[in-house]
């Protein structure tokens, strides 16, 4: 690819592929028809789909069938895309980066570098056959190892680790899935939804161990992995094991910067950082205090920092995304105050409407507060429906007629 960049134009780095780097770039040139916009990619790959990673575990894909823009788009739009460069150095008061040995100065920088999965001190983190799941080489890693595999753990269940252990268990392959708290997606469901969960998870021949943590992983004498130990003295057999307890945001080329931190880039609604001319967005950024780690703000978020990068004033605001899980052969999606938390500790102040279907692994829980509508947890077929319900949320619609909307 090939663009040439000349003449007296506005300089816009963006650093990092993932959905907050490229909504950025399309956003800073719909601003700046003029501007220079390099993007600037660790892996060597055009930016992707990194939500449907998990569909490829077990079978092979095509070059680009996961790309969102290929390189035509790029080549139309004059964006230069940068692959396999990781940028080693950062000069606010230079305003230029450094990537591969060469500098690069610019008049806006934006910040996208993601995430980066968490590995625990485990002992035994070192052997074959242990993987972390976040990146198309992790799946290439992983497909070879699944080959001639009989038994797999899967540590974490979040959205990721509960995909990998679904499709790994749709090969035919021994899945045992370990969840450290003490039950399935305990920030998203409550304790009733949360067993149902389990209850279609273990239904699909998964074997679910939560509440127990893992210490550490034995290997053979070639170095690959053959047990998972746990805390409470027993282990599982494993030819594989994903590891998916969570990420941490890739802040290291930040440090020593001058940026405001804490465990993210610190912003403003502008995704202005505390450094002039410097944007953060998507999971490396945290806003108000808040942080997602969803495509969709990513992406959101992306706009607006790549608007203000050329020059634009633009405006993020927060809004409720809701969570949404669609995996072992269900779906989950929840949003709003589900009735866990009473910020005014009085109880009599909600109002809750259950409904449980064990046989079809059917929930769906409305929470009403003060009279308004303010919270939902839907599972299966209930699911199919919050579309029409997330609109009314904080109305004070009644639970007859949201019932309606679910189950007509």
């Amino acid at each position: 690819m090939s663009n040439d960049f000349s003449g007296n134009k506005r300089r816009i780095l963006i650093v990092g592929s993932g959905a907050a780097g490229l909504s950025a770039a399309k956003a800073a040139r719909a601003q700046d028809p003029e501007a220079e916009i390099t993007l600037f990619g660790a892996e060597d790959r055009l930016p992707y789909y990194r939500l449907r990673l998990c569909e490829y575990i077990g079978k092979s894909a095509a070059p680009g069938e996961l790309e969102v823009s290929n390189r035509e788009w790029f080549e139309k739009n004059r964006i230069r895309v940068e692959l396999s460069s990781k940028v080693e150095a950062i000069d606010t008061e230079a305003k230029s980066i450094g990537v591969n040995g060469k500098t690069y100065g610019y008049d806006s920088l934006v910040l996208t570098t993601g995430s980066i999965p968490i590995m625990p001190p485990f002992k035994g983190k070192e052997l074959s056959g242990v993987h972390t799941i976040w990146t198309w080489k992790d799946i290439v890693e992983i497909n070879k190892g699944l080959q001639g595999a009989r038994r797999a753990v899967v540590i974490g269940g979040g959205l990721l680790g509960l995909e990998a252990a679904y499709k790994i268990s749709e090969l035919g392959i021994n899945v045992s899935l370990i969840e450290g708290m003490p039950r399935l997606l305990p920030k998203q469901l409550d304790e009733e939804g949360s067993a149902l969960f389990k209850d279609k998870v273990q239904s699909l021949g998964i074997s679910v161990i939560c509440g127990i943590s893992v210490e550490g992983f034995e290997g053979d004498q070639n170095g690959h992995v053959r047990k998972v130990n746990m805390a409470d003295g027993t282990s599982l057999d494993a030819d594989i094991v994903i590891v998916s307890v969570g990420v941490a945001p890739n802040v290291a080329v930040c440090q020593n910067t001058g940026i405001s931190m804490n465990r993210f880039l610190l912003v403003n609604e502008k995704m202005e950082t505390s450094v002039r001319d410097v944007y953060a967005a998507g999971d490396v950024a945290s806003l108000n205090g808040r942080w997602f780690g969803q495509w969709a703000v990513a992406s959101k978020q992306g706009q607006v920092a790549g608007t203000n990068a050329a020059g634009g004033n633009a405006i993020y605001e927060i809004t409720d995304v809701p969570y949404v899980l669609a995996t072992m052969g269900t779906r989950v999606v929840c949003a709003g105050d589900t009735g866990s938390a009473q910020p005014d500790g009085s109880e009599s102040a909600y109002v809750i409407d259950q409904k449980i279907d064990k046989e079809q692994f059917a929930y769906s829980k409305l929470v009403f507060r003060n009279g308004l509508f303010v919270g939902y947890i839907l599972i299966g077929e209930p699911a199919k429906a919050s579309n029409k319900i997330q609109s009314l949320l904080n109305t004070g619609i009644s639970a007859e007629e949201i019932k309606h909307k679910l189950y007509g």
